[in-house]
């Protein structure tokens, strides 16, 4: 729906579908405080900004018409990105470290990893080819991936809520950024990744 702001995505964002897979109308008279609720972001949400990120995380690209266009390579980077990233929350797939890596973010040879992120991590940093959609991506769209996979200690909620000052929350982060490990596009991509992600949870 990001990629289709501006033809039926704010609508398809918002209100979901019908059964014919067509963007639903916003409704004239909510009849429930979720209709409201949709309603209600459906015309407050700055549709432009998010636009505007898709275009700084390099999935689409703004024409010399002032016509906005999907980068395809880019966009199939995140779109591997939203199918691998969590599928070591089944602990059957989780990877043990290699003594060859050891240690390996606190994990020594033989242990498995616990952490969802860090096996993530691990296997995109010496196996990738388990990850097919992942190995066959060009190697620039495979950095972008593991930049949002590193463990950056930032927390949206912390940030949303205030629960947390500004070093609890940014240092690791900038500090990632300060080592080379991402472009500004990365960053982008990075929390348009976040997005789907609160999709699918």
């Amino acid at each position: 729906w990001l990629a289709r702001i501006g033809v039926d995505g704010e609508k398809g964002f918002s209100f979901g579908v019908n059964d014919n897979w067509v963007p639903r109308e916003p409704p004239d008279r909510p009849s429930t405080s979720d209709e409201q609720k949709r309603r209600d972001f459906h015309q407050t949400q700055e549709w432009s900004q998010l636009q505007q990120l898709m275009v700084d995380s390099g999935i689409m690209t703004k024409t010399s018409e002032n016509k906005f266009e999907v980068v395809t390579e880019r966009m199939v980077a995140m779109l591997a990105l939203t199918a691998i990233h969590d599928i070591f929350k089944v602990e059957a797939l989780l990877p043990r470290v290699s003594p060859d890596h050891a240690p390996y973010q606190g994990f020594q040879g033989g242990d498995t990893i616990n952490d969802h992120d860090v096996a993530m991590y691990y296997v995109l940093d010496h196996y990738p080819h388990c990850l097919p959609s992942f190995h066959a991506l060009p190697p620039i769209q495979q950095n972008s991936i593991r930049f949002t996979q590193s463990k950056m200690g930032f927390n949206h909620g912390w940030l949303v809520q205030a629960e947390a000052p500004p070093n609890a929350l940014f240092s690791r982060f900038k500090e990632t950024i300060d080592e080379g490990h991402a472009a500004a596009a990365d960053v982008a991509f990075y929390f348009i990744h976040w997005l789907t992600d609160l999709a699918g949870a």
